[in-house]
């Protein structure tokens, strides 16, 4: 009967010794121990696997941002050409002449400024 001793008729369980008592702690402190660490490296995996979530989602995002980023500077070039294009003095004159009906002035109606002062075209004519 090692362990159990009878009192009036009913078993009742010893009370444990120190021996077992300090060694109920050393194993609970083992298992808190495992646990944590077990915790520990979860915790490091799931924030290594959202850390390399969040740079391939960075990398996919940089991506399409480098792509756009091309289309527009082609359509800038594109547009600064067809600027250049729309803003030549010839073609600014051939419109003039064809759309307007525009020509150069007569000489009675051309005015020279010279220091300030107005001058015709024919006196800037005979000065000369």
């Amino acid at each position: 009967m090692s362990g159990v001793f009878r009192t009036n008729d009913r078993r009742r369980a010893r009370p444990p010794g120190p021996a077992a008592r300090a060694a109920a702690r050393c194993g609970m402190r083992q298992f808190r121990a495992a646990t944590l660490a077990c915790a520990l490296l979860a915790a490091a995996a799931l924030l290594q696997i959202w850390v390399r979530t969040r740079v391939t989602e960075q990398g996919y995002r940089l991506s399409r941002l480098s792509a756009e980023r091309q289309h527009l500077v082609r359509d800038h070039e594109r547009l600064q050409l067809a600027a250049a294009r729309l803003g030549s003095a010839q073609r600014i004159e051939e419109l003039a002449r064809s759309r307007l009906d525009m020509g150069p002035p007569p000489a009675d109606r051309i005015i020279v400024l010279v220091g300030g002062a107005l001058r015709t075209s024919a006196s800037t004519v005979a000065s000369k």
